[in-house]
């Protein structure tokens, strides 16, 4: 079950439906909104508490009411691997890896473009299987 949507600076989620086991299957940053100029891109990286692995997560920004007409597209969203506690081997290539397995947690992070021809303010909202 997702246990809450953390981005950098905190963050509520809203949870929209749920499929036969109870599992959240869609949410929405309600706070906080983002701003995002005509022709600009941003990333925005988001996490749930640790291990973070919600499987594959769809990702969008959602125009907030009372915006001007404009188009937000998702150019990218990516999943990364990291861990609390690394090693790095000096025989040979160097090579940076996890030291625990058991201390690796995932994050997400997408980059959202405003297609449009004015700035407008959004929340990131997505789902997952």
């Amino acid at each position: 079950m997702m246990n809450g949507l953390a981005l950098r600076s905190g963050a509520e989620v809203r949870k929209r439906r749920r499929n036969k086991k109870g599992v959240c299957m869609g949410w929405r940053v309600n706070s906080p909104t983002f701003y995002i100029a005509p022709g600009t891109t941003l990333r925005i990286g988001f996490w749930w508490g640790k291990p973070g692995d919600q499987g594959p997560q769809w990702v969008m920004g959602h125009p907030m009411r009372g915006e001007p007409p404009t188009a937000l597209a998702t150019e990218r969203v990516a999943k990364e691997v990291a861990c609390e506690i690394g090693q790095v081997t000096i025989n040979g290539p160097a090579h940076y890896g996890c030291g625990d397995p058991n201390t690796a947690y995932w994050t997400y992070y997408a980059d959202i473009t405003n297609d449009g021809s004015e700035g407008c303010r959004f929340q990131l909202e997505g789902g997952g299987v």
